[in-house]
């Protein structure tokens, strides 16, 4: 079997396997794109921006208000600090007519349902030349997750080859690594790590699962709840004599976490 065809059935079975975990897949050519250099799918993000934002009352000029605020962001460690709090909290906008300034949400950590989430594959982006990621991961038409693939197949490739991969998009098409948040490097092994632009290395994680192997446990890593609830609460920028970095949360600490909370609530 040739070598492209071996790492085409991997890129496969991950969407079949995302599709049982919550996501929906769209052909990158179905995808709402407005053009190959912009990284957001604008129309998907403005109907999310309604539907999530529909009780503040909130119309088109808001909503291009917020458009205009993330696109606008620079492509810089500030940009990227920034736009990971708005992920998180919301973005301030004035509301013209009720003369107020609201809190308009990006997603619905409290309410899965009120999220839309597509998973696409060789989506073609334009910076400095043009890449194609393996697969994306889109929520409420913003990036949020790449995973870049490696046949298990060539003894003289690894996940290491997948993840410096991710690095060097990153230098090529900057606008794109200014949304995403997470990446994933895959060969017969699979391994997590935050997206940071400005740094040539960062920290990199193996997701487990009891009885599941390397590659059945990121999978349930990037369930769609757990996307989610990462990117609010185990996804921090981090800042220690002057240097800015971002850091993720590992497994034993995810699972450690969420149980002193569950004891907590449940008490």
């Amino acid at each position: 079997m040739p070598k492209q065809l071996e790492k085409i059935l991997i890129e496969d079975y991950l969407i079949e396997e995302l599709q049982k975990r919550g996501w929906i897949f769209v052909k990158n050519e179905d995808l709402e794109r407005e053009a190959i250099s912009e990284p957001l799918l604008v129309s998907n993000f403005k109907k999310a921006l309604l539907r999530l934002n529909e009780d503040l009352g909130i119309g088109e000029e808001e909503i291009n208000k917020v458009i205009q605020e993330i696109r606008l962001l620079p492509v810089s460690q500030e940009g990227v600090k920034k736009i990971l709090y708005y992920f998180k909290y919301g973005i301030g906008i004035k509301f013209e007519k009720d003369r107020v300034i609201k809190t308009v949400k990006i997603f619905d950590f409290e309410n899965l349902e009120n999220n839309e989430f597509l998973v696409s594959k060789q989506v073609s982006l334009k910076g400095k030349e043009i890449v194609r990621p393996d697969i994306l991961l889109f929520v409420n038409g913003i990036p949020l997750i790449e995973i870049e693939c490696k046949n298990p197949t060539e003894i003289e490739v690894s996940w290491q080859d997948a993840y410096f991969q991710v690095k060097d998009y990153e230098k090529i098409v900057p606008e794109l690594y200014k949304y995403l948040q997470i990446g994933v490097a895959i060969e017969t092994e699979a391994r997590y790590f935050p997206i940071v632009p400005w740094q040539k290395e960062v920290s990199i994680y193996e997701w487990k699962e009891e009885g599941k192997d390397s590659i059945e446990s990121i999978l349930e890593f990037l369930r769609t709840e757990r996307i989610l609830d990462i990117l609010r609460n185990f996804l921090f920028i981090r800042e220690e004599r002057g240097e800015m970095t971002k850091v993720i949360a590992r497994y034993m600490q995810y699972r450690a976490t969420n149980k002193i909370v569950e004891r907590v609530l449940r008490n």
